[in-house]
């Protein structure tokens, strides 16, 4: 579908993707639990096997059909219909999980001699999947941070063949920003792919295609599912991009169960809703937590102020500081401890962007392959809070906070 006829994401969220008429009459889509699909002819069940392989294109008006549920299933499309609206996408893919979606998009477009740059600091398991598994099947990885500029990156790719810039921003947990538009001028000189992780602040706050990106990637458990009831990933790109992802999903099983795809395409409908609160209560947290004696730093985008250089990029392809929190406390791991333990509104737990508050103390709940000094180098710290802000009423999560500070 073109960009002008597209209906607007507040539009699409509720009805893109499910046409009633074709499934009773039932206004959301049903769950199809199965496992298999049956063909009304052999030559019907041919011409799906051509276009789910990719074997042939539609025609005008053709829709691929239904084969087994580890191709596609019903409960799939109105997720992927909707989030192609929300990131001004082409088309985009679900899969099972945030880290099934990352290494899907690693495994379909990197081979043996290839380079990834990527950005520092990022979620445990990508780093993992960078250190880890490339490394395993031949594939160069190298990283930046943040401060790094255009001829700090090609120093870094020096003479070999780039494949592949990949961006976590804001960056998980310090809320570190990465400028897009320079990124993708280095992907663009060396014919390369720009990834953005667009998981913290989600398709409300930031549309990374719009500033250059070759493909958003996102961990659907977070914002997009926004209940902590599911756990999924999800991509947004070029049509090409896209096929070629969901014929890898085909081949590795990294396809979501038809209740996973339901419970996302509800989700979905809330999306603005959800995040518009959390971003407002987490702006008000971020302001309280500034002003305290007992903390040291905060980040959160909210505070970024005119003259500095993150306030710049933050200006151009931010729309809005999301719901995150990152604040040092005075002190260490024991003092971050007892603020931890005494929350009571807030939940202890280390996911992010649900309806509920959380904290988590990225120090000790990241992954233990990361040594120490790497981890401070990254501005990870024992003083260090993650707080994933939720849509609770923000005068109880203020006194919250305030009770726990009191306890350090």
């Amino acid at each position: 579908m073109s960009s002008e006829n597209r209906p607007h994401p507040d539009t699409a969220s509720v009805s893109s993707g499910h046409d009633p008429t074709r499934h009773l009459g039932s206004l959301k889509p049903p769950i199809y639990e199965t496992s298999t699909f049956t063909f009304e002819t052999a030559e019907q069940g041919k011409r799906f096997f051509e276009l789910a392989y990719g074997f042939d294109r539609p025609g005008e008006g053709e829709e691929p059909g239904y084969i087994y549920s580890r191709l596609d299933s019903p409960n799939m499309r109105p997720a992927e219909a909707r989030l192609a609206v929300w990131e001004e996408a082409e088309d985009s893919a679900i899969f099972n999980s945030g880290m099934a979606a990352i290494a899907t998009v690693l495994l379909s477009f990197l081979t043996p001699g290839d380079l990834v740059v990527y950005s520092l600091p990022a979620y445990g398991g990508t780093v993992t999947l960078m250190s880890g598994l490339l490394a395993d099947v031949g594939v160069v990885t190298r990283s930046f941070r943040a401060d790094a500029g255009l001829d700090d990156l090609e120093a870094l790719v020096g003479g070999d063949r780039l494949a592949m810039v990949y961006l976590e921003t804001p960056a998980n947990p310090t809320n570190d920003l990465f400028d897009i538009e320079l990124a993708a001028r280095l992907a663009e000189r060396h014919q390369a792919r720009l990834v953005v992780d667009n998981t913290f602040l989600s398709p409300v706050w930031q549309k990374p295609l719009l500033h250059g990106a070759d493909l958003s990637l996102h961990s659907a458990t977070k914002y997009l599912g926004g209940h902590s009831d599911l756990t999924a990933g999800a991509v947004c790109g070029g049509t090409e991009d896209i096929a070629a992802l969901k014929h890898k999903r085909y081949q590795i099983g990294t396809t979501p169960s038809p209740a996973t795809g339901w419970l996302l395409a509800r989700s979905l409908e809330t999306l603005r809703l959800r995040v518009e609160r959390q971003t407002e209560n987490a702006t008000r947290l971020a302001g309280f937590l500034d002003s305290h004696e007992k903390v040291e730093t905060v980040s959160h985008l909210s505070l970024l102020q005119p003259g500095d250089p993150r306030h710049d990029v933050y200006k151009r392809q931010c729309l809005g500081p999301g719901a995150m929190i990152s604040f040092e406390l005075v002190g260490g791991e024991a003092e971050s401890f007892r603020f931890l333990d005494s929350m009571r509104v807030v939940r202890l737990a280390t996911s992010l962007g649900g309806t509920e508050s959380l904290a988590s103390h990225p120090w000790t709940m990241s992954p233990p392959t990361v040594p120490d000094q790497e981890k401070r180098s990254i501005g990870v710290t024992p003083g260090l809070i993650r707080l994933s802000v939720g849509i609770e009423d923000v005068r109880d999560l203020t006194a919250d906070l305030e009770q726990a500070l009191a306890a350090i």
